[in-house]
């Protein structure tokens, strides 16, 4: 993957901006970012990269990767989970509560008899 201060570079020059027009569209010195783009700037703070990638009309997610801060795992969870996005912070409070729950019970005595059974989903 490139380095985040090459992906930055070719995305200012498509948007042909200056270092300086996009140091104030992100709130940065243009020394800032030119630190960044070359690579003098070994690790960008992440508030930088999401400001810099709001104003080169990116999502802050591919800035964030190149730079490390996440992880492919992070924006594809191996084992995704469809409507998340539906629920508001008490029912994902709710089903903390139940994956818990469900966690706790494989560490119980997996063969103990009465209570709740694990039943097949599919």
């Amino acid at each position: 993957m490139a380095e985040i201060g090459e992906i930055i570079k070719q995305k200012r020059n498509a948007h042909g901006l200056s270092l300086k027009k996009l140091g104030s569209a992100c709130s940065l010195s243009d020394t800032e970012i030119s630190k960044i783009e070359s690579g003098k700037r070994k690790s960008p703070s992440w508030i930088s990269l999401c400001k810099i990638a709001e104003a080169l009309d990116s999502h802050p997610f591919e800035f964030l990767l190149a730079a490390g801060y996440i992880t492919e795992n992070d924006i594809h969870p191996p084992i995704p989970i469809q409507g998340l996005n539906k629920l508001n912070d008490s029912d994902i409070n709710y089903l903390q509560l139940l994956v818990d729950f469900i966690i706790s019970r494989k560490h119980t005595n997996e063969n103990s008899k009465g209570g709740l059974q694990q039943c097949d989903l599919d």
